[in-house]
């Protein structure tokens, strides 16, 4: 967890929310997804993820700081199979993680508890890709 670009290293709470956010991209492009596009806010951040082997069509990251905590929305999304998905987004699946910013990013901008950010990352993962297996007995369309 070397390059954390995009950030400034002026230690506040904005910066240290983008290295959080990188940091957790980089685990998603290790796990083998693909960020094909990334906005990056001052209080939201915005990421999609593609993969060719899951069982997802994309995950989506969506990020939300309040104060010292981000809240990081995984949305699942899975190919829509019928009508009820087109109409209700049933193929849309959320795994929401909050991390203590403070917790995870020192002062001087250093990703600290790397191995608990990454179980956190591989379980919103699984969570979803094991949901999206299981989908088409989930939701009939009589």
């Amino acid at each position: 967890m070397s390059d954390h670009s995009g950030a400034s290293p002026t230690g506040s709470h904005s910066s240290k929310d983008k290295y959080l956010v990188v940091a957790i991209h980089q685990m998603m492009e290790e796990y083998g997804w693909r960020g094909i596009e990334k906005q990056f806010g001052v209080v939201k951040h915005h990421i999609i993820y593609v993969k060719p082997d899951s069982p997802l069509e994309k995950i989506e990251l969506k990020s939300n700081i309040l104060g010292n905590h981000m809240d990081v929305d995984f949305l699942g999304v899975t190919p829509k199979k019928g009508i009820l998905d087109k109409v209700f987004d049933f193929n849309v699946r959320v795994v929401r993680k909050t991390f203590e910013i403070d917790k995870y990013v020192t002062n001087d901008l250093k990703i600290t508890n790397e191995q608990n950010l990454r179980n956190t990352v591989i379980v919103a993962i699984k969570e979803l890709e094991d949901i999206a297996s299981k989908k088409p007995e989930d939701v009939s369309e009589k």
